[in-house]
């Protein structure tokens, strides 16, 4: 068996590949035997977390027996192999027979990562509505960057899947995002038309293409020296839209590492809230719109006074 280290900073990956002298053993034995330093009570940890994958697949059975040939990834979250997200139920918005609307926290993704299928919103919803009332469905329609805090829609009936999907694809569903962005940003109820294409491995904004178009309306509710406080409405649902297009204009999002100066003093992720969102409700052919309230982070920028958003916009690269 040989091991092999991705050296990129964590999360990192391990990679072994099972020869014959290895054969038959259980799949944390495996892992703990050739990775030094790995104990199999930890192995067993990353298993179950959902880090481990056999042949291009995740693998969540301790016992496995691994065979000659096996392609072993053992993905290492920033949080390790720690079990630490659960849901909590005041963030639930609304809850029927048919949907479910959450105050999803910054910093947890929405579905499950490569690394880690337990700490996530998906799981830990699922998780507690099957322990509650035994829900035992739950669908997923669209997400949230893990930075991105805010509502979340999803769907406890099959039956239902449909109507959602084609709202979506129609463009029926209303969506409200509020941003810090560095700069004096006027907006006043403009509607930005760019596109989005991936190129060299990133995403990019054009004003011409090529792409796929990407459309939302911004209006400036409040300015500070060096920061702004917008209103997005995106009515189109391209990946960073919101972050490309306002980096593109010159207003990149405070805290937003990819297109933006990243983190800073007092602004530790993107500060992006999703605050609104609007569906006509399936049963009922009436508009429900549900709003999520800020959390304290965004909150605490938004209350400092002037001079101090002038010194947070001086490092997070305004321009």
């Amino acid at each position: 068996m040989t091991l092999g280290i991705n050296n990129q900073s964590s999360p990192e990956k391990f990679h072994i590949t099972v020869t014959a002298d290895s054969a038959s053993l259980r799949l944390d034995q495996a892992i703990s035997h050739h990775i030094a330093g790995m104990s199999r009570e930890t192995a067993r940890k990353y298993i179950n977390i959902g880090g481990v994958w056999v042949n291009g697949k995740r693998v969540q059975i301790l016992s496995r027996k691994v065979s000659p040939g096996d392609e072993i990834v053992l993905h290492i979250s920033r949080a390790g192999c720690r079990k630490y997200y659960e849901i909590n139920p005041r963030h639930i918005l609304y809850k029927d027979a048919s949907l479910l609307f959450y105050r999803k926290e910054p910093g947890i993704p929405t579905q499950p990562v490569p690394s880690d299928s337990y700490n996530n919103l998906y799981a830990a919803l699922l998780r507690y509505l099957k322990a509650k009332d035994g829900t035992p469905y739950l669908g997923l329609h669209h997400r949230l960057d893990m930075e991105t805090s805010g509502v979340i829609l999803f769907t406890l009936s099959k039956t239902i899947n449909k109507n959602i999907h084609d709202q979506f694809r129609k463009h029926l569903i209303k969506k409200s995002y509020l941003a810090l962005v560095s700069g004096t940003a006027a907006f006043h109820g403009e509607t930005v038309t760019t596109f989005i294409s991936r190129q060299s491995g990133r995403y990019v904004c054009t004003l011409n293409g090529p792409g796929k178009i990407a459309i939302t309306r911004f209006t400036t509710l409040e300015q500070h020296e060096g920061i702004s406080v917008l209103r997005a409405e995106p009515q189109t649902g391209r990946t960073h839209q919101l972050r490309l297009q306002l980096a593109f204009r010159g207003h990149p999002i405070l805290g937003d590492p990819l297109y933006g100066a990243g983190p800073a003093e007092h602004i530790h992720r993107t500060m992006l809230h999703a605050e609104a969102l609007s569906i006509i409700h399936p049963a009922h052919k009436e508009e429900l719109c549900i709003k999520a309230e800020l959390f304290e982070d965004m909150e605490l920028i938004m209350s400092k006074p002037a001079e101090h958003c002038c010194d947070l916009a001086k490092t997070t690269g305004s321009g």
